[in-house]
Parts: structure tokens; C-alpha cells; sequence
């Protein structure tokens, strides 16, 4: 049985309370246990109780040999305790399986230094399970390897960033664009964090301009939270804003239709990795194949057809084709 970290949480919570002998636990004091350690273990300053339901489900599960725990968990006019005094689920074995799932978790999140899920799940374990082997985790260094650059800079206002997020912190972020000579303070309420192209990005309601902004990580200089301004979701919604682009740029602009040619022998390419979601093959001719896009025109589109521009050219848009040929006009003087 699949389980996820928080129920893992819930689960070793319930079994620490459960083994204080002498005392029976209510689901309310269960679920407050749970909510408390969560929060200690996740760093977050806002509390997540768990419902009944969720707790009577997490005992129903220990109670059963889904896990392998068989907890003799017992209910005395609606509180719980073990029968057996000498019971606890650190008794139980996590198997091989378990924990190679557990390992290639660590490992993708690892991957990201801001956040330090590696060290986090290292920690978390070692409070769980004196017997659980966290050398099956170290093993899979040497059987999975990610091509991350650990230098980039604004990593380490990953973990900071997210957290706001999550506890809906308004932030004042100094900010400073490559060609500045200065850092401008933004007042930013932070939606979300979007990887792309190796480099990091904070999207979120600016508070000045009244619009959606997007910040990358690299040019942040510093970071201050501001507890007395009231934070405004705005109801962003992550998959609608992007769903007709290419990239981490969303300049408002309705998208086009954009078709592309490319080549015959660069096409398997684009069928087995489509440059976007919006990807339609819609002729297969003998020299190559044509394929068609809904997509806002943005920097990182250009960008994209610039990349393999040897092997693709541009059918429609007009204004798309002229603004690409432009760009490759001034690099081909650049080698002249």
C-alpha cells in the first residue's frame, strides 16, 4: 500500500502517543499531537489539524496489515490505547520496496539544495525508526544522477520563498535586473515557484502595480517578510496563467496560432518530447513534418526556435518569422 509522508507523520504520532502508558487519547488530542509534530518537523508556522475522519481512517490503516503494523489499537468509550503495553510500530519492518520508493523521492528533491529535503527526510527518519537503513537511500547516488547546477545563485531562498507560500506571508524582495546599477524593494504576495531552463522564478501579486509579477531568484539581493500587511490570493491559478505558454513570461498577449516545419529526421524528436502541450502533428510530408501550437509570443518561444533553428522554420505567424530571421541576421554579422 502507497502511503505519503504526512499519513507517514500521522501514523508514528498516533504510535508515540499510543505507547504513554496510562493514558487513553481521544481523536481530538490524537489529531492536535499530529498537527503539532507536523509543524515542528516541516518548519511551518500555521497549524493543519487533522479531521476525524483522517484519524479513524490512520487507525483503521494501523489497525491492518496494509503497512504491516497489525496495531492492537483499541477504543474505550471513544478513547484509544494499545492492548498490548510493549507494542509500537517501530517494531515493524519497512521493506525493500518501501524504502526504494522513499530513496528515489529523496533523491529527485534532493536534487535542489534551497530546499534540503534530503537532510529533512534524513532527520525525519531518524525519529521514526531506529532500525530503518538509510544507506538503501545513500546507495542510489550511484545509480541516478540529475544534471542540476548547484552554483546557481537565489537558491537559497527556496525553502524561505515556499514556506511564504504555504503560510501566505507577504514579502518585501530587493530586487535588482541585470542591467541596474541598484536594488528596487517590491511588496509581492507569493503565488508560486516555477523552475525553468535550470533557473528559478517567484510569481505573485505586486502589490504597487496591481498585477502578476514574476521575479527570478538570481536577482534577488534580499528578502523580508511583512506580517502586518494582509496577504490577497487574487485566485491564481498556476495551470490556467500558463496554459498557452512556453517558458515563465506571460506579457497578457492572447495567444497565436504558430506552425512550425522541421525536418524529417529532427522530428522524432519533438513527437517523443513536444515543445508544448499544445503540440499537434497535422501533416506528415516527405521532407518533414508540420506541427502546430497555441502559444503567447514570448522570449522564451523565440528562444526555443532560435535553439534548433538549423533544423525548423517558421509558416505562420508572419510577425514570429520576421522577428526570428531578424535575430539570426544580427548573429550572422556577429560572425562575419
Amino acid at each position: 500500500m502507497p502511503v505519503n509522508l504526512d499519513a507517514l507523520l500521522r501514523y508514528h504520532t498516533i504510535n508515540y502517543c499510543l505507547q504513554q502508558r496510562g493514558k487513553k487519547w481521544t481523536w481530538e488530542e490524537l489529531a492536535n499531537a499530529c498537527a503539532e509534530y507536523a509543524d515542528e518537523v516541516a518548519y511551518r508556522t500555521t497549524r493543519n489539524i487533522p479531521s476525524k475522519r483522517t484519524i479513524q481512517n490512520d487507525i483503521k490503516v494501523m489497525r491492518s496489515n496494509d503497512l504491516g503494523y497489525n496495531a492492537p489499537i483499541k477504543n474505550e468509550n471513544g478513547r484509544y490505547y494499545y492492548e498490548d503495553i510493549h507494542y509500537s510500530i517501530k517494531n515493524t519492518t519497512i521493506n525493500h520496496a518501501d524504502l526504494s520508493a522513499i530513496a528515489t523521492a529523496a533523491k529527485v528533491l534532493g536534487q535542489y539544495k534551497g530546499f534540503n529535503f534530503f537532510d529533512d527526510l534524513n532527520n525525519i527518519f531518524s525519529k521514526f525508526e531506529s532500525r530503518l537503513q538509510i544507506k538503501i537511500i545513500n546507495d542510489f547516488d550511484a545509480s541516478i544522477q540529475f544534471e542540476k547546477d548547484e552554483e546557481v545563485k537565489g537558491t537559497q531562498y527556496l525553502k524561505l520563498l515556499l514556506n511564504a507560500i504555504q503560510d501566505k506571508t507577504v514579502l518585501k524582495i530587493d530586487y535588482k535586473k541585470f542591467n541596474d546599477s541598484y536594488c528596487k524593494p517590491h511588496v509581492v504576495h507569493p503565488y508560486l515557484l516555477k523552475e525553468y531552463d535550470g533557473r528559478w522564478y517567484l510569481l505573485g501579486w505586486h502589490q504597487e502595480g496591481q498585477y502578476i509579477v514574476t521575479l527570478a531568484l538570481d536577482r534577488m539581493e534580499n528578502i523580508e517578510m511583512i506580517t502586518e500587511v494582509e496577504y490577497c490570493s487574487q485566485s491564481f491559478n498556476a495551470e490556467q496563467y500558463f496554459f498557452n505558454t512556453l517558458g515563465v513570461t506571460f506579457n497578457g498577449e492572447a495567444p497565436q496560432q504558430i506552425i512550425l516545419k522541421v525536418e524529417k529526421e529532427y522530428a522524432p524528436y519533438l513527437l517523443t518530447k513536444p515543445m508544448h502541450r499544445s503540440q499537434i502533428l497535422i501533416k506528415n510530408e516527405d521532407d518533414g513534418c508540420i506541427f502546430e501550437y497555441n502559444l503567447v509570443i514570448n522570449q522564451e518561444l523565440e528562444n526555443w526556435i532560435l535553439a534548433h533553428c538549423n533544423h525548423i522554420s517558421i509558416i505562420q505567424p508572419l510577425q514570429l518569422k520576421q522577428a526570428i530571421f531578424s535575430k539570426i541576421q544580427k548573429a550572422a554579422n556577429n560572425f562575419s
